[in-house]
């Protein structure tokens, strides 16, 4: 049998597999028997056990990976598009910026790509 990734399995997936190790073992099965069969790791349904023991079915459950959106952002939102209003609404030479904003290989603005914001395209600031 092919191992796969649990890490690229949907997390619904992977909590049934979570769940069917819980009810392997408690049918007595060896760690390396429940690990083949739920098609996880021994040290995961081992986790998994443990899980369940420590607060029932609603603990083996795996939580959602990743960071929040938005999380750890310097500005707020609305702070992000006033600043993007502001260079799109300003020529080039009108933001007097001390660094170059516009550094694409094609020339055009890595900011603002979309069509709401032509009057980066092409300029290259310095």
């Amino acid at each position: 049998m092919e191992k796969s990734d649990a890490r690229k399995l949907p997390l619904e997936a992977l909590n049934e597999r979570r769940r069917r190790a819980v009810k392997l073992r408690q049918k007595g099965k060896t760690w390396q028997e429940v690990a083949q069969e739920a098609e996880l790791s021994i040290n995961s349904a081992r986790t998994a056990h443990a899980a369940w023991e420590a607060g029932g079915r609603k603990a083996v459950n795996v939580k959602k990976r990743g960071r929040k959106p938005g999380s750890g952002r310097r500005l707020t939102r609305e702070q992000e598009k006033r600043i993007q209003r502001l260079i799109c609404d300003k020529a080039p030479d009108q933001l007097k910026l001390g660094f170059a904003l516009c550094v694409n290989a094609d020339g055009g603005c890595p900011l603002f790509t979309d069509s709401r914001c032509p009057v980066f395209n092409g300029f290259l600031l310095g």
